[in-house]
C-alpha cells in the first residue's frame, strides 16, 4: 500500500523545522559565538552546498539494495548527532565544521527519500496534489526560525538543540512509513508523463539552481537595500515578504489544473524571478523594492513546484529522482556563496 500522506507530511514538517533552524541558526552561531567573518561564513556555506549536492546525488545509490526507510532512519540519526556535536564540544571550530558538513549530508539524504514516499504510487493530478500539500507543509516549517531564533538571541547555539529535537521527532514519526515506497506502477507512470514533460524537466534543471543562486545573492544584500530606502526597525519583516508570495504561488498551483505541461508556466516563473531581482537591486524607494520581493517569491515558488513535479513524474517517483532534484538545489547553495566570495575578492 502507498505511504500514508499524513505520515509523510509529519516527517516533512519536522524535518523542515530542523532544516530551517539548522541552516539559518548555524551562521548566526558561527559569527556570534565562533567569531567567523563574512568571508568565513561564505566559505562554510559554499562547502556545505557542495556537500549537499554530492550527498543528494548519491541518495539513490544508498537506497539500492536497502530499505529506503532504513536509509531515512540512518540519515535522521546522523542529522541529530551532527546538530548536537557543536553542543557536546563547545568552542571547537572543528566540531562546528564537522556538525555543519555532516548535517548537510544528512539533510540532503533525508528529503529525496521523503519525496519518493510522497509520490510513489501517485500519478497525474494525485501526484500534483500530494506535492502541493508537501509544499504547503515545508514552507511554514522552514519559516519558523524567524520566530525561534530571536527567542534564542542570548543563547544562539540553542538552535542546534531545536534542530536535534525536530530530527528526533521526525525519526519517531518515520516508523509509520512502510519499509519500501509502493511500486510506482510502470504503465500508469508512463501514461501520466505528458509529451512535453522531459523538455520541461530539462528547462527546470537550469531554472531551479539559478533560483537558489538568486536567493543566495539577495539574502546578504537585503539589509543594506532596505536601509537605503528608509526601512528601519521592521526590516526583517519586509525582507520576509517574499515568503508570502512564494506560499501563495504554491497554493494557487496546488488548487489549479492549468499550469502543468505548459511552457508559459516556466516563462512566468523565470520572468518573475528576474524582474524581482532587478527591482530589489535598483529600486530607489520602498514600494518598487517591495514589489520586487513579491515578484521574486512568486517566481521561486512557481519554479520549485514545477521542477519537483516534473522530476518525480519523469523519474517514476524513485529516490534517484528526488536526489537529482535536491542535488540541483545543492548546486544553487554552492554557487550562491561562491559568487559572494568572488564579489568580495573583486571588491577589494
Amino acid at each position: 500500500m502507498r505511504a500514508s500522506l499524513p505520515a509523510v507530511l509529519t516527517v516533512t514538517f519536522l524535518g523542515s523545522i530542523a532544516s530551517g533552524t539548522f541552516w539559518a541558526g548555524l551562521f548566526f552561531v558561527s559569527a556570534q559565538v565562533y567569531g567567523f567573518s563574512a568571508v568565513a561564513n561564505l566559505l562554510l556555506a559554499a562547502v556545505m552546498g557542495a556537500v549537499y549536492a554530492i550527498a543528494a546525488a548519491g541518495a539513490g545509490r544508498l537506497a539500492h539494495g536497502r530499505a529506503p526507510r532504513q536509509v531515512l532512519s540512518a540519515a535522521l540519526l546522523l542529522w541529530t548527532g551532527a546538530a548536537l556535536l557543536p553542543l557536546l564540544v563547545p568552542g571547537s571550530v572543528l566540531a562546528l565544521w564537522a556538525g555543519a558538513l555532516l548535517g548537510s549530508a544528512a539533510s540532503a539524504t533525508t528529503f529525496p527519500v521523503v519525496e519518493s514516499y510522497l509520490t510513489a504510487g501517485r500519478h497525474g493530478a494525485e501526484m500534483r496534489s500530494a506535492i502541493g500539500q508537501f509544499n504547503l507543509t515545508w514552507t511554514p516549517a522552514t519559516a519558523l526560525p524567524l520566530v525561534i531564533l530571536p527567542l534564542l538571541a542570548s543563547h544562539p547555539a540553542g538552535s542546534f538543540a531545536v534542530a536535534a529535537a525536530a530530527t528526533t521527532a521526525a525519526w519517531i514519526a518515520m516508523w509509520r512509513l512502510p519499509a519500501h515506497p509502493v511500486p510506482h506502477g510502470a504503465a500508469e507512470g508512463v501514461q501520466a508523463v505528458g509529451p512535453t514533460y522531459r523538455a520541461l524537466l530539462a528547462a527546470t534543471s537550469w531554472l531551479l539552481p539559478i533560483s537558489y543562486v538568486v536567493s543566495a545573492t539577495l539574502a546578504p544584500i537585503l539589509p543594506q537595500r532596505l536601509a537605503a530606502v528608509g526601512v528601519g526597525n521592521h526590516a526583517s519583516l519586509v525582507a520576509a515578504l517574499w515568503m508570502a508570495t512564494r506560499f501563495l504561488a504554491l497554493l494557487v498551483m496546488w488548487r489549479s489544473r492549468f499550469w502543468h505541461g505548459r511552457w508559459a508556466t516556466l516563462l512566468v516563473g523565470a520572468l518573475a524571478l528576474a524582474g524581482g531581482l532587478v527591482l530589489v537591486l535598483a529600486a530607489p524607494t520602498l514600494p518598487p523594492l517591495t514589489a520586487g520581493l513579491l515578484l521574486y517569491g512568486a517566481g521561486i515558488g512557481t519554479i520549485y513546484y514545477a521542477s519537483l513535479y516534473y522530476t518525480m513524474a519523469v523519474g517514476q517517483a524513485a529516490v534517484d529522482a528526488g536526489g537529482t532534484f535536491e542535488a540541483l538545489i545543492g548546486v544553487g547553495y554552492f554557487l550562491g556563496p561562491l559568487l559572494g566570495l568572488l564579489a568580495r575578492l573583486l571588491g577589494r
